[in-house]
């Protein structure tokens, strides 16, 4: 006699991959528990959590659910690249999310300000941790606002591992990713190369390791250190190609090696 739950059911069997289910439940936990080893301020983050391939892969899945999209000047130019001019606004009244950047995307700076102005609109706020892990004086409590639906933190910048990217959203929204969670069909491949890169280095080393040579390099080429220790800035015409808003921002990776 055949099983017709067994013939039915479309994934393969979750056994198969029972090892790899558990290194993965680990990883997710250890994600979470990386984040929060910073000794700055990590608090406000909505409850529920879901790996995702990506920040970006976090993005693509807001726009899904969101259609009007607002950001300020100088964001991550990813938003402009992918959404059709009338789906972004930077009139934030007009938008039915608002994705901030913290630190921001256009100079590594603390983004404290813009995120308590996008409150005073009361709409849902995405926020774009991608900088985590390679900055300082920066502090991630975001208890103060009353609209953060969705905290994005990404392992890419601090380990170099963007071709093999992995993040984790908290939110309190109704992700398609929290579909891959109900159904234990998880990004295994996504996550798996960072299960011991995780434990190497802690969301503030980076940032300890390349300051002193960051500032070095900002001195040699007369602009100012970002709080994202990846960046330099400039606020004069002579690094103009290098625009971002109203900042000019010199990505100085190549020479911290």
């Amino acid at each position: 006699m055949y099983n017709l739950d067994l013939i039915t059911k479309a994934a393969l069997p979750i056994a198969k991959f029972k090892d790899d289910m558990e290194s993965f439940h680990n990883f997710s936990q250890d994600f979470d528990n990386w984040i929060f080893k910073s000794n700055f301020k990590v608090q406000g983050l909505p409850k529920d959590s879901y790996i995702v391939s990506g920040i970006t892969d976090a993005f693509n899945q807001t726009y899904a659910i969101y259609n009007k999209i607002g950001i300020f000047e100088g964001e991550y130019p990813y938003h402009e690249v992918v959404l059709p001019k009338k789906r972004l606004t930077k009139n934030l009244k007009a938008a039915d999310c608002i994705i901030v950047s913290h630190p921001f995307s256009a100079d590594g700076m603390s983004a404290h300000e813009k995120l308590a102005y996008a409150d005073t609109f009361n709409k849902p706020i995405f926020v774009d941790c991608a900088f985590f892990g390679i900055c300082s004086n920066v502090n991630f409590d975001f208890t103060l606002y009353k609209n953060i639906h969705t905290v994005a933190f990404s392992l890419s910048k601090t380990f170099g591992t963007g071709y093999y990217r992995v993040g984790k959203i908290y939110t309190v929204d109704t992700y398609p990713v929290s579909v891959y969670k109900e159904w234990d069909y998880q990004l295994l491949s996504s996550a798996k190369i960072h299960y011991d890169l995780i434990n190497t280095l802690g969301p503030d080393d980076t940032f300890k390791k390349y300051r002193q040579k960051q500032i070095e390099i900002c001195n040699e080429l007369g602009i100012i250190p970002s709080d994202t220790v990846i960046f330099g800035l400039d606020h004069n015409k002579k690094y103009n190609k290098f625009k971002r808003g109203y900042v000019n921002r010199l990505c100085i990776t190549h020479y911290l090696k």
